[in-house]
């Protein structure tokens, strides 16, 4: 959206071939476009985090910050594709309609560097567990109908704002960046341009059941259905 910060798994990426049945294969990293489960910041917020990962970037790394549009934190990631799978989206919008969950409290306060090339992202430091009991709620309701999803992996949310930028120093936080997240959304990246597109948003319900304390406790008290 763990990532020692995790990474969103490139190399747990897969290609769908047709939409029925689900036929899926594991194929080399390469050029491909990725669809996955994300939260956003709100655009004010997003902008703050944007300028400040500008000015920390600036003298430090070539690589620019992530676009302000494209700020998120992955919840689940459902795969590679060389073009829009809109069967699949039409199914992935069904079952993200079974999911109720209560707006979930973000607050990033501090900075990290993950993955092989070291990209810096913003997490907390205490952890977000409502939100990686929401991700498991996600994955939960793709697999009641079969859907695909990444791998599950030990989720800590993240917002990365400087892909690939090497060994700098962290983004010090002097002011924590806190929102209330309202709503989940599908969204395709395209690969090679820089753009989001959404297929889907998902409000999050004040009435809903709390969240459990941990994602762990979440699958045991929700059995798979038959």
């Amino acid at each position: 959206m763990g990532h020692e910060l995790t990474t969103e798994q490139a190399s747990e990426q897969f290609i769908l071939e047709g939409f029925e049945p689900w036929k899926m294969r594991r194929t080399a990293t390469g050029s491909r476009s990725k669809l996955f489960v994300a939260m956003k910041p709100p655009w004010a917020m997003a902008e703050r985090i944007f300028t400040d990962a500008a000015d920390h970037a600036a003298g430090r790394t070539r690589r620019k910050a992530y676009p302000t549009e494209l700020l998120h934190i992955t919840l689940v990631g459902i795969g590679g594709f060389q073009a829009i799978p809109h069967g699949l989206i039409n199914r992935l919008q069904t079952a993200m309609e079974d999911v109720q969950a209560r707006p979930i409290s973000v607050t990033l306060d501090r900075s990290a560097l993950f993955g092989n090339r070291n990209s810096l992202a913003l997490h907390n430091g205490g952890g977000l567990p409502a939100i990686s009991s929401l991700a498991a709620m996600i994955r939960r309701a793709l697999r009641r109908r079969n859907l695909p999803c990444a791998p599950q992996q030990s989720l800590t949310p993240h917002v990365t704002t400087i892909y690939g930028c090497g060994k700098i120093d962290l983004m010090p936080i002097r002011n924590p960046y806190c929102w209330l997240a309202g709503d989940f959304e599908l969204v395709f990246s395209h690969y090679g341009e820089t753009r989001h597109e959404s297929f889907g948003r998902w409000a999050l319900l004040p009435d809903a059941d709390d969240y459990p304390q941990t994602a762990a406790q979440l699958d045991l008290y929700a059995p798979e259905a038959a």
